[in-house]
C-alpha cells in the first residue's frame, strides 16, 4: 500500500481522537485560464525558459515548505508537494517550532512558579515526605527575582506560601514553611489550581508555571475531564503553563494528561515517590533555560481550502484564520501542529494553501519576535507527477495515530478488555511499522535517518506498551497486579509527549 492512502486512513481513524474537527464551507474560488496562470507564474525574461519544464507547465517549486526565524525557528510542509488538478484531495499542513540550542537570555525572565500539592489522606507516608522534599529543594534553587506560592489541598485549599520574591533573607522561610502540610482527606484538584491562578494574576512579565502533583482522582470540585481541561484552558489563555506529576499508579492519568495537553504543559509519571526530586529539578532546569514566551501560531488557509481536522492541538478560529497557542519555550524545546485539509480542485501550476506567522515574546532579544512563510503545492493532471506523502508529514501523522493507540488500550484495559488492548497494540504496531518502511523508502537521503528514528521512537513505545500488558506467565490471563497500572500511565505519559 502505498504511503499517501496508509497515512490518509490513518488520518482518517483518527478523527475521533483529535480535539476538534471543523468542516467550512469552500469558499468561492476565481479561475483564470491555464494559460493566463501559466503566463503569470513564469517570470520575465530569459529566465521564463527556465522555470517552465518540458510540457510547457511551471516547474514545481520548492513552496511547499519553508523555514524561518532565530530564537524561534519555523518549518512549514505541507503533506503533499503536487495534487491532482482535476479532483479535490486531501493533505496535510505541518508546522514545527523549535526554540534553538543555542537561545540564551542574557538577562533571563524571573520566574513566577506555583507548586500544587496533593495533601489528600492516600498521601500519607512517603509520597508525601518526598513530595515536600522535592518542593523543598525547588525552593532552594530558585533565583533571587523569582516569585514562588505553594498551595496544598485535599478536599480545601491551603495557602502554604503566598506569592513571595525569593531572596537569601526569604529563601529558608519558605522552606522551613512546607512542613507544615499534613495529610487529609478527599482530593479536589481543581481547587488547587483555581487557587494557584489566583495567586500567578499579575505578573505578565514573567514566566508563569504551574506545577501540580497528585496521587488519586479528582473526588470533590470539578472531577470530570471536560471540566478540568476547560479549567487548564483558561489557566493557559492568562499566560500559565501546567506540568503535572502522577505519584504511584492510583492517580487518573486521563485527567492528568488532559490537563497537561490542555495548557501546554508536560506530563511525568512518577512510579517511585523517591524520584519526585529528580523530576521538579528537570522541571525547574528547564523553566530557567526559558527563551521565548505567549507564542501563539497563526495558520490561514488559502481562500477555498478547507479545514477538516486538527490533530491533538486546542485552538480557535478567527474568520479564515487557526490560532493556536503555544505558550513559552525552553531552549531546544519541540512543538509541533498537524491539520488536514482539501485542496479544491483547479488549473494546473502553484496553488497556495495556507500562510504561517508565528508571534512571541523574544527572551533573548528582550523584544516581540515573528516568523513567518507561505505553504502551496502544485496542481497537476500527470498522475505521474502526483506526490506520495511527505515522509516527515507521515512521521507526525504517525505520531498522533500511536498516542491515540496507547490511549486506546489504557481504556480497553480500565475495561477489562485485556485480550482487546492488547490486539489493538499488535494492530498498532503492524500497521506502523508499515508506515516506517515506507517513510523511510521515500524520505530523501538527508532525511532517512531523521524519519526512521521518528518511527522507531513509536514502535517502542508500542512494544513497552505490549510487553507491559503481557501475562506474567504463559498462558496467564493477566500481567503481574502491579505491571499494568504503571503501565497505563506510563503509556499516558508517552501519549502526550508523542502529540506535542
Amino acid at each position: 500500500m502505498k504511503i499517501a492512502t496508509v497515512a490518509l486512513l490513518a488520518g482518517t481513524a483518527m478523527g475521533l481522537a483529535s480535539l476538534t474537527v471543523w468542516a467550512l464551507t469552500p469558499g468561492a474560488t476565481a479561475y483564470r485560464t491555464e494559460s493566463d496562470a501559466l503566463e503569470a507564474q513564469a517570470p520575465a525574461g530569459p529566465e521564463r525558459d527556465a522555470a517552465l519544464d518540458t510540457t510547457g507547465r511551471r516547474a514545481p517549486a520548492e513552496s511547499w515548505k519553508f523555514s524561518s526565524g532565530s530564537t524561534l525557528r519555523v518549518e512549514g510542509r505541507l503533506g503533499h508537494s503536487a495534487l491532482p488538478s482535476g479532483r479535490d484531495s486531501e493533505s496535510y499542513v505541518f508546522v514545527d517550532v523549535r526554540a534553538e540550542t543555542a537561545g540564551v537570555a542574557t538577562t533571563p525572565a524571573p520566574l513566577n512558579l506555583a507548586i500544587v500539592v496533593d495533601r489528600s489522606g492516600s498521601m500519607r507516608g512517603k509520597r508525601l515526605d518526598n513530595a515536600i522534599a522535592a518542593a523543598k529543594g525547588t525552593l532552594r534553587r530558585l533565583r533571587e527575582g523569582d516569585v514562588v506560592s505553594v498551595v496544598s489541598f485535599d478536599s480545601r485549599v491551603t495557602e502554604v506560601v503566598p506569592p513571595t520574591p525569593v531572596d537569601e533573607s526569604s529563601r529558608e522561610r519558605l522552606v522551613a514553611r512546607m512542613d507544615s502540610i499534613v495529610p487529609g482527606g478527599e482530593t479536589c484538584i481543581s481547587c488547587g489550581l483555581e487557587s494557584a491562578m489566583s495567586l500567578l494574576r499579575g505578573r505578565g512579565d514573567m514566566v508563569n508555571r504551574v506545577l501540580l502533583l497528585s496521587d488519586g482522582d479528582a473526588t470533590e470540585g470539578v472531577r470530570d475531564v471536560p471540566g478540568l481541561r476547560a479549567l487548564a484552558g483558561r489557566m493557559r489563555d492568562m499566560g500559565s503553563t501546567v506540568t503535572t506529576v502522577g505519584v504511584d499508579v492510583e492517580y487518573n492519568e486521563r485527567i492528568m494528561s488532559a490537563i497537561a495537553l490542555e495548557s501546554n504543559g508536560r506530563h511525568h509519571f512518577v512510579a517511585n515517590a523517591a524520584d519526585l526530586p529528580r523530576v521538579f529539578d528537570t522541571e525547574l532546569q528547564s523553566l530557567v533555560r526559558t527563551v521565548a514566551k505567549d507564542a501563539e501560531l497563526r495558520v490561514t488557509l488559502a481562500p477555498g481550502v478547507e479545514l477538516l481536522q486538527v490533530f491533538d492541538r486546542t485552538f480557535r478560529r478567527e474568520g479564515s484564520d487557526l490560532v493556536v497557542p503555544l505558550g513559552a519555550f525552553t531552549a531546544a524545546e519541540d512543538k509541533t501542529l498537524l491539520v488536514r485539509v482539501r485542496v479544491p480542485r483547479g488549473i494546473e501550476g502553484e496553488r497556495a494553501v495556507a500562510s504561517v506567522r508565528l508571534g512571541f515574546d523574544d527572551l533573548v532579544s528582550r523584544g516581540r519576535g515573528s516568523c513567518e512563510g507561505e505553504l502551496g503545492t502544485l496542481l497537476t493532471s500527470d498522475p505521474g507527477r502526483v506526490s506520495s506523502l511527505d515522509s516527515v508529514v507521515a512521521g507526525r501523522l504517525g505520531r498522533s495515530t500511536t498516542a491515540a493507540s496507547l490511549n486506546s488500550a489504557n481504556g480497553l484495559w480500565n475495561k477489562g478488555q485485556l485480550a482487546d488492548a492488547r490486539r489493538e497494540l499488535e494492530r498498532a504496531r503492524g500497521e506502523l511499522a508499515a508506515q516506517r518502511s515506507a517513510a523511510t523508502a521515500a524520505a530523501p537521503g538527508e532525511l532517512k535517518a531523521q524519519v526512521a528514528e521518528d518511527f522507531d521512537k513509536q514502535l517502542a513505545a508500542l512494544d513497552d506498551a505490549e510487553q507491559g500488558f503481557a501475562p506474567a506467565t504463559p498462558g496467564a490471563p493477566a500481567p503481574a497486579a502491579t505491571a499494568a497500572p504503571a503501565q497505563v500511565r506510563s503509556n499516558a505519559s508517552r501519549a502526550v509527549d508523542l502529540a506535542f
